[in-house]
């Protein structure tokens, strides 16, 4: 144990219970039943009979002996602990710090600084399953309210110290990392959770304001004992929190009713270098946006320490069921239609051939619909008497939330034109399927890194007349990334958050774990499905930041002028860099520096090369 250990005897944190190298709660993960070879969920030990199977067949593609797969065990915490990086400590700064904050507010040991490394994604966890630690932040921040948030960005600003705001430590686009670049600076990461409180509500207007480290659960339970909900619900609602919803410009399942988080902030305080910004607390916005200047920036202007949203009332009811379609196109054009007509259900998945697969592979359920849909009289029926190929089904989740009256007329309505383009319904126990493991996911992901396989996922947000072409466009792309390297793969692909101009396509992808090699692999299906998806209308992410991972196209996307726009703004917001460098923005252009050794420095700095990574770099933008 370090001096710094030694000197941090405090009751436990929120994070003090996460994992360090995986998903969620420490104790809470899948098992595996060797016996019968199937494996285990995570929260209520339901045997999930199909997935080692699915590993095998679609993911491995059917190759090698049809086995167990051999384990492959993250590090220990302690040895992961020994492996980080000295702290680079700011004396003077934490001289300070220590007189305005109390001790159990600053927090530099090693436990800490290893639970703020790092987001969650594969990239991730590959690294610190493997001890590859050495770009820890210094010391990690714990401020109980909006002035301590205030003194700690004053006394960074003053010292020079790097800030990063840290929310659940969700994010799977490098939002949250050290900049290795900026290990001359001392870096601290300040996380928010203690900041959790509603401050008010207004049930008269439906708004009420939290502090942002508030966690998604917490957050409804102090407006359910009043009648209300946010309804916003991200795969990471648990864990994550309203200020990074609001950094990363979040959405959640139900977005086609309640809207994504730029619909539901209409306030918010942010601390930045040079200020506190505090946006009017309107009906509508007059003038320029800050609010929209400030969502999705990541905490490259500042930290936001408090927001206040609008509210919902808890619906009367709330009705989730599923449909069949022949196809991923007859699914896509029933959603389109749907649009044009105005009919805009609670939520809306169509999961594609592939996914729909996996979702069949990750049933827990001996009686459910699932199980009905693959028996031979169903089959017969859909094959025979629809003219289906059974390769080709796809899946559709439809929910409905609302007055009774409103659930009953929504549904008809669309349950009108999902049959008119051959939609068949499979009642609500579809729908009961998909609520009760929407968020298994990243469980199955963490367990199958154990088990020798990784996965991840990439979404974008397209124009509808693109959204088919990208679809396809992406999958080839990652599909002849593995032909390349003679891998086999999986990708599926579902459809969600629909706008009346273009909807969210949400890919997941998996191969198994081959040597080193495997990140490489990985790095470039990132870099030629963002390719594909900019090719088609697609953006960089609909909903999870840009992080360090986009940055390398940010300047294409965005296009010059509104570069320079942000580069300005952010110099004059934070004239030393201290908020969370290397993230949102490539490095602002010096005085007198050419395009090309821009270029070359810029180059230096992306995420392909920060990580170390042999071959597995960004020449070809």
């Amino acid at each position: 144990m370090s001096a710094a250990d030694s000197q941090v005897s405090t009751p436990p944190e929120v994070y003090d219970n996460l994992k360090w190298n995986g998903w969620g709660e420490q104790g809470i993960q899948m098992q595996l039943d060797e016996e019968h070879e199937f494996w285990v969920r995570h929260v209520d030990g339901k045997p999930i009979k199909n997935l080692l199977d699915f590993l095998y067949n679609e993911v491995s593609g059917g190759q090698g002996p049809k086995e167990l797969p051999p384990l492959s065990p993250s590090i220990p915490l302690e040895k992961a602990i020994a492996k980080l990086n000295k702290p680079n400590t700011n004396d003077a700064f934490m001289k300070d710090l220590s007189a305005a904050l109390e001790k159990s507010q600053i927090r530099p040991d090693g436990k800490s600084r290893l639970l703020h490394i790092v987001g969650k994604n594969y990239r991730d966890l590959w690294r610190v399953r493997r001890g590859m630690v050495e770009y820890a932040p210094d010391c990690i921040l714990l401020p109980n309210n909006h002035r301590d948030c205030v003194t700690i960005m004053q006394l960074a600003q003053k010292h020079n110290v790097v800030v990063i705001p840290f929310g659940g430590g969700t994010n799977v686009t490098g939002g949250i990392e050290a900049d290795p670049f900026e290990r001359a600076r001392m870096i601290v990461s300040v996380d928010m959770r203690r900041m959790s409180r509603m401050l008010s509500i207004d049930r008269e207007s439906h708004v009420a304001t939290f502090e942002a480290g508030v966690l998604g659960p917490a957050l409804d339970d102090q407006l359910f004992r009043y009648g209300f909900m946010l309804g916003h619900d991200p795969d990471s609602y648990k864990y994550s929190t309203l200020g990074g919803w609001i950094a990363a410009r979040g959405s959640g399942a139900m977005s086609n009713q309640y809207g994504d988080i730029e619909d539901m902030v209409i306030s918010m305080k942010v601390v930045t270098p040079t200020g506190v910004i505090e946006t009017p607390m309107t009906s509508r916005v007059c003038g320029v946006d800050l609010n929209g200047l400030v969502i999705g920036s990541e905490g490259a202007f500042g930290i936001v320490t408090e927001a206040t949203i609008k509210i919902e009332e808890i619906p009367e009811e709330k009705l989730y069921e599923g449909y069949l379609f022949p196809s991923f196109e007859a699914g896509f054009s029933a959603f389109y239609t749907c649009n044009t007509k105005g009919i805009r259900p609670c939520t809306m998945r169509l999961y594609d051939a592939d996914d729909f697969h996996m979702s069949m592979a990750m049933s827990t359920s001996s009686h459910g619909f699932l199980e009905k849909l693959i028996s031979k009289g169903v089959k017969a029926f859909l094959e025979n008497y629809r003219g289906w190929n059974m390769r080709n089904m796809c899946l559709v989740i439809i929910g409905f939330e609302g007055t009774r009256q409103r659930v009953r007329f929504q549904r008809a309505e669309a349950a009108a034109v999902l049959k008119k383009f051959g939609g068949v319904g499979v009642g609500r126990s579809a729908g009961d399927s998909w609520q009760e493991k929407k968020y298994d996911l990243p469980y199955i992901r963490d367990f199958a890194l154990s088990l020798s396989h990784w996965a991840d996922v990439l979404e974008t947000s397209v124009l509808y007349s693109q959204a088919v072409p990208c679809w396809r466009a992406v999958k080839e792309a990652v599909r002849q990334v593995w032909k390349e390297h003679g891998h086999h793969g999986w990708i599926g692909c579902h459809t969600a958050h629909q706008y009346k101009y273009g909807c969210c396509l949400y890919f997941t992808f998996a191969c198994a774990q081959k040597d080193d090699q495997d990140m490489k692999i990985f790095l470039e299906i990132k870099k030629r499905a963002t390719e594909a998806m900019l090719r088609h209308t697609g953006n960089l992410t609909h909903h999870h930041g840009i992080g360090y991972e986009h940055v390398p196209w940010m300047t294409r996307f965005m296009g010059a002028g509104a570069m320079d726009v942000l580069f300005n703004l952010k110099k004059s917001i934070d004239p030393k860099n201290i908020c969370n460098p290397g993230k949102l923005l490539p490095s602002a252009p010096r005085a007198g520096e050419s395009a090309e050794a821009l270029k070359a420095r810029q180059q230096k700095e992306l995420m392909f090369d920060k990580m170390g990574v042999p071959g597995a770099v960004m020449s070809h933008l």
